[in-house]
């Protein structure tokens, strides 16, 4: 058998909770996804964040400076000379609605405002409930105040419609006959702005006025052009007009600025009855921080209205100033700890702005299924400074990671039991950051309140009264600690409070001592997983054997149910060391869990450290290379199917089939191999049989991909391309499901095995466009693969780049294609080592070897047959140490000889 065909790449591996590790050399096993038993209690795996930046929608002409500042109004014209300012603001409220729904919170959200505005200097006067005489005087009035100000704001909260391309104020004595006279009985927006713009330099107009259409459904207005339905919801731009700028004609004119509660056409919340609207308590929040440009304080209003409605109200601003327009007191002295919050949060809101769409909707979609708070899930990615070019796949992994921590931190948060004053000082400033998104902050706290508790824990060990109730006090302290370091990712100081949790305890709650040993470890586990630290995988292994240890320990069957998270640890271990010693330490905690767990007694547990039972044997397999560790995987994962069977648990019996599917797929490289794959797909059918595509798509696509590979290996050994033809049409409709907008790594995986597949038939005759394309597919997975995110998977996928121009080189006959195809195979053997992928390295040496001897007999080049020779020695060595069928033996037997006859005519 020829061993230099890829298998098609990693495909699933299950554990007891599926969570797809789809990735795909062309050759190999991927590393199994594992459970940990003590996931519903403990913090569970984590990843690292990022940094978010890249998208803002307040924009403005920036030039000068404009400042507007409390109570002393000032316009420099140079940097050290200023003149007064004049300010004059309208706050009009409508509330009291007489035909129309009444509105709870515009009433409230005018006086708030009105009195903010008055603080910073602003002339404020303001009309609540007004009908429209009244609007109509106010107005009027504003606008002739206005002729005499710098800055004129008006703001309005009420009704509002859109009807014809104008926006309408709605008096409070509207009425649908209103709709029939709006010239005279409504409000129109863009006449009121146009007397301001020919006023006053400066003119803002904020619209707390987006909220549903109050009139009949159906009913219009009537415009000029003759009757038009008013809009659902939400006011808009002027149709037909362009958008805000410089072109009032008034040469004082620096600009003017509209904004609205919601994006046009959306719908503005209200806010709870006797409260504010979300768009009034976002201006009351930030409007007077000092020392940022207005363009930033919008920005900043727009983001509170965003993370604090979970995503469904974005206000929306069109300005356009010729002059940068700063007004509120002098920039906040952070000395304090709730300004240090405030300056923390506002931070983070403009982060927030500066996240890209595609990332946005990815944070909105994660938090909505996790149902966790939108700002303290950007506050902790905002806390992160880590690379984001492994692209979308991975960074919508450790959203979720996050958001699962968040979410059980949150749950499990409990401040009832602290008494010092000082500890719940901290704590409670804490828990205010980390509510603000400010989780660097809320760290700082936490560590402060640590501080706080190992002073105190000195005083007990000389106190004797109510000491075991202040022990687990400040072990909840330590706790609480640890629990926000997991969510900056500091998995060490987690591990270390842990420990500190634990010495407190470890008296007076053994459970609870237990437990906190066990989250130790998992602490350790994730820096080891996360940062690539064997040494803390090491000392992780250790503190899970001293948890196993502990005392009359009961929770979770105590040392057996530690076994299970301690061989992940070995198994994460084993992928990352030489040799097989670590895989058989993991194989051995789990078979002696399985003498505690019985399938009677313990039927979940029991089938859980079956399954990782089999992935550890699949490891075991790899580096073995022998064909009993890949039965021993597959007869565990049958034995696991005695739980999970298919009429009670039909999903995890479908994962349970596709697993055993990939493990008779492996095993297509040696014994009998059509037998094998023959199988495989009978499972993949299997698992398709409960995973279909209109129930579970994400599912039947990694199904129906692991199936085409299949299809594509046994083509390879039969006659003729049907199997090669069905496995590409299968992949074109696993492309339908997983697209590289929504699932960008699964996509990137499937174009990776249609390249693999397309070649295949390119080899079978089918024509150089089959090589062409193939190259296409291989180049669009290396879109979302780089070299940076994912090394290995990016060298096999370099090696199939190479395979294919080495056919095409066959096709015509050409030594640049051989060389472009040997500059392939040397780029992935920069990745792909001996020691750690010794199968697809032997494979690459091999392909390079059948490279060179091309090249070398067409250019009678003694330097390449030799380098042919070598590579061909080095491929066939390392398949005898993987023992692998006798059949490959006289493959190389046969090339080395023709590299021996091409040697002898180059003499």
């Amino acid at each position: 058998m020829h061993p230099n065909a890829p298998n098609g790449g990693r495909r699933l591996q299950v554990s007891f909770v599926y969570a797809p590790v789809v990735s795909f050399p062309p050759v190999g096993k991927p590393h199994s996804s594992l459970s940990r038993h003590f996931k519903p209690v403990s913090m569970g795996w984590a990843y690292p964040g990022l940094c978010m930046a890249g998208w803002h929608r307040f924009a403005f002409c920036a030039a000068l400076l404009l400042a507007l500042q409390a109570v002393v109004l000032a316009w420099p014209s140079r940097a050290d000379d200023a003149r007064p300012l004049r300010g004059v603001a309208l706050v009009i409220g409508e509330s009291q609605y007489r035909s129309l729904p009444a509105l709870a919170n515009p009433a409230n959200d005018a006086r708030a405002v009105a009195q903010l505005l008055t603080s910073l200097g602003f002339e404020v006067s303001s009309i609540p409930d007004g009908d429209g005489s009244r609007l109509g005087r106010g107005l009027k009035h504003f606008v002739e105040d206005a002729a005499g100000a710098d800055v004129a704001l008006l703001y309005y909260s009420g009704h509002g419609i859109e009807a014809a391309g104008e926006n309408y104020l709605v008096p409070v004595e509207a009425d649908a006959s209103s709709l029939s006279d709006p010239a005279n009985r409504l409000v129109p927006v863009s006449a009121l702005l146009a007397q301001l713009k020919a006023s006053v330099p400066v003119a803002i107009v904020l619209l707390d006025a987006c909220r549903s259409n109050p009139f009949p459904q159906g009913a219009t207005l009537a415009a000029p052009s003759g009757p038009t339905p008013v809009a659902a919801a939400g006011l808009d731009l002027a149709r037909g007009a362009a958008p805000l700028a410089d072109a009032s004609g008034a040469p004082q004119s620096l600009g003017e600025v509209i904004g609205f509660a919601a994006e046009p056409g959306h719908a503005a919340l209200d806010g709870e009855a006797g409260g504010n609207s979300p768009y009034a308590a976002a201006l009351l929040k930030h409007l007077a921080a000092g020392g940022f440009a207005f363009g930033d304080v919008m920005t900043m209003v727009a983001e509170e209205v965003y993370v604090k409605t979970g995503g469904r109200q974005l206000p929306w601003t069109n300005a356009s100033l010729r002059r940068l327009l700063y007004f509120g007191q002098a920039p906040e002295e952070t000395g304090s700890d709730e300004a240090s919050i405030r300056s923390a949060r506002r931070k983070l809101l403009l982060t927030i702005a500066a996240t890209p769409a595609e990332q946005r909707s990815m944070v909105e979609t994660v938090a909505a299924q996790n149902e966790v708070p939108l700002d303290q899930l950007y506050g902790m990615l905002g806390a992160l400074e880590v690379d984001t070019s492994a692209g979308p796949g991975e960074l919508q992994a450790q959203l979720a990671a996050g958001a699962q921590k968040l979410r059980e931190i949150l749950a499990r948060h409990d401040s009832e039991t602290r008494q010092d004053p000082q500890l719940i000082r901290l704590s409670g400033l804490a828990d205010r950051a980390q509510s603000e998104g400010a989780i660097n902050l809320a760290l700082t706290f936490r560590a402060k309140a640590s501080a706080r508790a190992e002073a105190i824990s000195k005083e007990l060990d000389e106190a004797e009264a109510d000491i075991r109730q202040r022990r687990l006090e400040l072990a909840g302290t330590f706790a609480d600690h640890a629990r926000t370091a997991t969510l900056n990712f500091d998995y060490r100081t987690a591990a270390a409070r842990y420990e500190d949790a634990f010495r407190q305890t470890e008296r007076w709650d053994p459970k609870a001592a237990f437990l906190y040993k066990v989250f130790e470890a998992d602490a350790l586990t994730d820096q080891g997983m996360v940062k690539g630290e064997n040494a803390a995988l090491q000392q992780a292994v250790d503190v899970y054997e001293a948890a196993k240890l502990l005392p009359g320990v009961t929770v979770f069957n105590g040392p057996a149910g530690v076994a299970i998270n301690e061989g992940i640890t070995l198994t994460a271990l084993a992928e990352r060391e030489n040799g097989t010693a670590r895989v058989e330490q993991a194989i051995g905690v789990y078979e002696g869990a399985l003498e505690v767990f019985t399938r009677k007694r313990n039927p979940q547990e029991w089938a859980t450290v079956q399954i990782n039972l089999g992935n550890a044997y699949d490891l075991m397999a790899q580096r073995a290379g022998g064909m009993a560790y890949y039965r021993k995987a597959i007869e565990a994962y049958r034995q696991a199917l005695r739980v999970y069977s298919k009429q009670l648990s039909p999903d995890s019996w479908a994962g349970l089939q596709n697993n055993i599917g990939n493990e008779l797929s492996e095993m297509a490289d040696a014994g009998d191999a059509k037998k094998n794959l023959t199988e495989a797909i009978e499972a993949f059918h299997g698992a398709l049989t409960v995973w279909t595509r209109e129930k579970v798509p994400v599912q039947w696509a990694m199904a129906e991909a692991n199936l085409a590979v299949s299809m594509r290996q046994l083509g390879d050994l039969q006659d003729g391309t049907e199997m090669l033809e069905a496995s590409v049409a299968a992949f074109h409709d696993v492309l339908e499901v997983r697209t590289r907008g929504t699932q960008p790594v699964d996509w990137a995986s499937t174009e990776n095995n249609l390249g693999a597949a397309l070649l295949a038939l390119g080899q079978r005759g089918k024509g150089s466009d089959y090589f062409k394309q193939s190259i296409d597919a291989f180049d669009m997975a290396h879109e979302v693969v780089t070299r940076a995110s994912d090394p290995f998977t990016w060298a096999t996928i370099t090696y199939n780049i190479g395979r294919a121009y080495r056919f095409m080189g066959d096709a015509e006959d050409s030594v640049p294609l051989y060389r472009k195809a040997l500059e392939q195979m040397d780029l992935a053997l920069t990745e792909l080592k001996r020691d750690k992928s010794p199968v697809i390295w032997g494979k690459t040496h091999s392909v390079r070897g059948e490279i060179l001897l091309a090249i070398g007999t067409r250019t009678h080049d003694k330097a390449s047959l030799l380098a042919a020779r070598d590579a061909f020695i080095a491929a066939r060595d390392i398949f005898r140490e993987q023992h692998y069928s006798s059949g490959f033996e006289g493959f190389y037997v046969k090339e080395i000889g023709l590299v021996e006859q091409q040697l002898a005519q180059a003499k």
